[in-house]
C-alpha cells in the first residue's frame, strides 16, 4: 500500500513537471514566433487602420504607413498605404 502511494506521488510529480515545462515552452514560442507571423501582423495593421479611420490622427497615419511599408517588404505583401492628406 505504501509503495503504491509513493509510486503514484512520483508519477504525479513527473506529470506536473512535464506540464510545467511544456507550458513554459508554449508561452515562449507564442511570444517570440507567433507575434511575428505575417498573418498576425496583418491583423494588427487592420486593427490600427480601423483606429485611424475613427480618429483621423495624422501621427497615427504616419506610424501606420511605416508599419505597412515594413510589412509589405518583409511579408511580400501589397497592403496599400494610407493617404495622410
Amino acid at each position: 500500500m505504501f509503495l503504491e502511494v509513493r509510486m503514484l506521488n512520483r508519477q504525479l510529480k513527473w506529470v506536473l513537471i512535464i506540464i510545467a515545462i511544456g507550458s513554459i515552452l508554449a508561452i515562449i514560442s507564442y511570444k517570440t514566433e507567433f507575434l511575428n507571423t505575417c498573418t498576425v501582423r496583418q491583423m494588427t495593421i487592420a486593427g490600427e487602420i480601423k483606429q485611424y479611420d475613427e480618429t483621423k490622427d495624422p501621427l497615427i497615419c504616419d506610424k501606420l504607413n511605416t508599419k505597412i511599408s515594413q510589412f509589405n517588404n518583409q511579408c511580400k505583401s501589397n497592403v496599400e498605404e494610407l493617404d495622410c492628406g
